[in-house]
């Protein structure tokens, strides 16, 4: 694969990340950190073929993520799979 060919964005634990899903990701601000939840919009590279992924936050609040090693995939087409089990 060369630099340039457009890799598929994966999670932390290397699965594919689509359009609709919900994804955390962490933040950091001074000393204080925190996960933020994502629900992915849009998927895109930069100029290398790196991925990054674009969406929205639970307050609405518009975000892109390029770090993908630190995003994790909690949930597909709305559903959150481990919330009340």
């Amino acid at each position: 694969m060369s630099d340039c060919e457009a890799r598929t964005p994966r999670d932390f634990f290397d699965r594919e990340i689509k359009l609709g899903d919900i994804c955390i990701y962490p933040v950091r601000r001074g000393s204080q950190m925190w996960l933020n939840r994502l629900t992915v919009q849009k998927i895109s590279h930069d100029p290398t073929g790196q991925p990054k992924i674009s969406g929205v936050k639970q307050d609405g609040y518009p975000v892109n993520v390029t770090s993908l090693e630190r995003v994790v995939v909690i949930g597909r087409n709305g559903v959150i799979p481990f919330a009340g089990e």
